[in-house]
C-alpha cells in the first residue's frame, strides 16, 4: 500500500470535503488560506506551539489577535450547542411520531385479532453532530467610514 493511500484512508470523510469547482475566494479568504497554510509548512519539521495551546495556534495559524479567536471560539460554541438543541429536539419529535404510530399500529393489530409477528424497529436515536454555519458579520458597510466618492475624470483614469 503507497504511503498515499494510507494517508487518504486515515482522513475522515467530513475532513474530505471540498469547496464546488469554479468557486473564486476573496481576497481576504485567499489570505487567510495562505496563512493557514504557511503555519502547516512551518510546523512540517516539528511544532513550534505545542498542541494543547489551542488558542495560540489559532491566532498563528489565521493571523488574527487573540481577542478575535476568542470571540469566534464563543460564537462557533453557541451555534454548536444551538445546533445540538435543534438536533436533540427533531430527534425527540420524530421519535415520538414514530411511538405514536407503532402505538396505533398495536392497537389495530389487537383490534382485528390478528396474530401477526408485532415487530419494532426502534427509531435512530443518536445525535449527529454537525460543524455551525458562521453567522453573516455584524458591520455590513465600511466600519463608518464614508463612501469614496470619484469624479467622471477620476473613473475614466481608472478604466
Amino acid at each position: 500500500m503507497s504511503h498515499q493511500n494510507l494517508f487518504h484512508r486515515t482522513i475522515p470523510l467530513e475532513l474530505k470535503l471540498k469547496m464546488p469547482t469554479g468557486c473564486e475566494y476573496s481576497q481576504k479568504e485567499k489570505q487567510l488560506i495562505f496563512n493557514v497554510i504557511n503555519f502547516v509548512e512551518s510546523e512540517k519539521n516539528g511544532w513550534k506551539i505545542p498542541l494543547y495551546n489551542v488558542n495560540e495556534r489559532l491566532e498563528a495559524m489565521l493571523g488574527i489577535s487573540m481577542r478575535s479567536v476568542e470571540r469566534l471560539k464563543s460564537e462557533f460554541r453557541e451555534d454548536q450547542e444551538r445546533l445540538t438543541e435543534e438536533i436533540r429536539r427533531t430527534t425527540e419529535e420524530e421519535l415520538k411520531k414514530h411511538n405514536e404510530k407503532h402505538e396505533l399500529t398495536l392497537r389495530l393489530r389487537h383490534r382485528s385479532s390478528s396474530r401477526a409477528e408485532r415487530r419494532f424497529s426502534p427509531m435512530r436515536t443518536q445525535v449527529e453532530q454537525g460543524t455551525p454555519v458562521a453567522r453573516a458579520p455584524s458591520k455590513t458597510t465600511h466600519s463608518g467610514r464614508p463612501a469614496i466618492l470619484l469624479s467622471e475624470q477620476q473613473q475614466e483614469h481608472i478604466r
